[in-house]
């Protein structure tokens, strides 16, 4: 009876990792779609819904394009620390049952500044960039990319990123874009909006040419 008790276990066992696997998902889409109607419910705040034409929010399309061939999930937009924020979910299939889903939360910026992408493994992957296991964020700027990314990893922003479950960040003219894959468990959103959003002068200041260096790097 033993080999076959071994057997069923290795025949049985993908379809209980697989079944947990898509329990926590569900579980994690659900508290994050409940916090995202919390922040709805409050003076401001509102939900984004698919216009009649069918048109959709894609204030992410400007830093992480590659996201356009998702669908639309919860989203919600509203005032927070001085900025307009839009927290949203996307998801996609994959495979014949299950499902991918990313948390994306946009805080508009005013002022305009050098492009700068902090992109984990699984984003580059996104665009055919190769991440070193190693590596936790591949630093993306328009000029002096090994100076940046000394002074990303020399600051405490590696840290306070993962701290918060080291979403993929891209910063451009209109704002700032954080990106997360798996879905977080998302237990305060009030918490993690307001760490964020102190991290937006860290990075406003890591996007510009390093002190006593013109925009080309050039000391």
């Amino acid at each position: 009876m033993f080999p076959w008790i071994m057997w069923s276990v290795i025949i049985l066992a993908p379809f209980v990792v697989g079944g947990t696997l898509a329990f926590r998902t569900a579980r994690r889409v659900t508290r994050a779609d409940r916090a995202m109607g919390v922040l709805a419910a409050r003076p401001g705040w509102s939900r984004i819904t698919v216009g009649p034409d069918g048109a959709q929010w894609a204030g992410f399309a400007g830093h992480f394009p590659w996201l356009l061939r998702t669908l639309p999930g919860s989203a919600v937009t509203g005032p927070f620390g001085g900025h307009r924020v839009t927290v949203a979910r996307r998801w996609e299939p994959v495979g014949r049952r299950d499902m991918r889903h990313w948390l994306i939360v946009v805080f508009e910026v005013e002022g305009s500044g050098p492009m700068l992408r902090l992109e984990r493994r699984w984003s580059a992957a996104e665009i055919g960039l190769r991440v070193a296991v190693d590596i936790p964020y591949l630093v993306m700027v328009e000029e002096d990319r090994a100076g940046t990314t000394d002074r990303f990893y020399a600051s405490d922003l590696p840290y306070r990123l993962a701290r918060y479950a080291g979403p993929a960040v891209s910063r451009t003219a209109g704002g700032v874009c954080f990106l997360y894959d798996p879905l977080p468990e998302v237990v305060d959103m009030d918490k993690l909006l307001k760490a964020l959003a102190e991290m937006l002068p860290g990075l406003a200041e890591l996007s510009e040419p390093a002190p006593g260096k013109d925009e080309s790097g050039t000391p």
